[in-house]
């Protein structure tokens, strides 16, 4: 199984300037059917969720701080994360905004820049608005999503990659290597249940 059936999209054209795209992140509004559907209908698993996503930290949307709740949920195909998004309740958010526009899939592909802060602060000097971000309590930023022109019909996601989400990240991966199509979804109430779990053991 371990789901081997798409490749690495191509990020020529950002490459030099965000690196590759490690993950394409969907928006859903349920999120055990998407689940269903990828690991039943296309042997793509097991998915890893981590229930209250945003923890202990703030979610800003629009510069304005607001009360997220979401549910995360993580696997691998070849060299690609997928992430699949599910917000709880209705407080304002990328992901909000893009099923009140009637739309469900695809939302953002993210980048894993070696320099977070020189790809964020050039994607600003290009014009491009930060539309969100998730921030530790102390203001230091984890990620950023930026909107596109409505013809790109995706956000960009930055996110600086850290020894921690590095060792997380691999026990996603590894499950995919290994998964033998048993116990197809993984639930975890946090990343740090999940980090201590077999399940990120690599």
């Amino acid at each position: 199984m371990g789901g081997r059936m798409i490749t690495t999209p191509d990020a020529t054209l950002l490459e030099p300037l965000l690196g590759k795209a490690r993950q394409l992140g969907y928006v859903v509004r349920d999120l055990d059917a998407a689940m269903s559907f990828w690991t039943q209908m296309l042997d793509v698993g097991p998915f890893v969720v981590i229930e209250e996503a945003v923890g202990n930290r703030d979610y800003m949307h629009r510069g304005v701080k607001s009360d997220v709740q979401m549910s995360l949920a993580f696997t691998y195909c070849g060299d690609v994360q997928f992430e699949l998004v599910q917000q709880i309740n209705d407080a304002p958010s990328p992901y909000m905004e893009f099923l009140g526009e009637g739309r469900e899939g695809l939302h953002h592909i993210a980048f894993y820049p070696d320099d977070y802060e020189q790809a964020r602060a050039e994607l600003l000097r290009r014009g491009m608005e930060e539309v969100a971000c998730v921030q530790t309590l102390d203001g230091e930023r984890q990620n950023s999503f930026f909107a596109t022109p409505p013809e790109v019909g995706f956000m960009i996601e930055l996110t600086p990659v850290t020894p921690e989400r590095e060792h997380y990240y691999s026990g996603f991966r590894k499950l995919t290597e290994t998964w033998d199509g048993t116990r197809p979804v993984r639930r975890y109430k946090n990343r740090a249940e999940y980090v201590a779990s077999e399940d990120c053991k690599i």
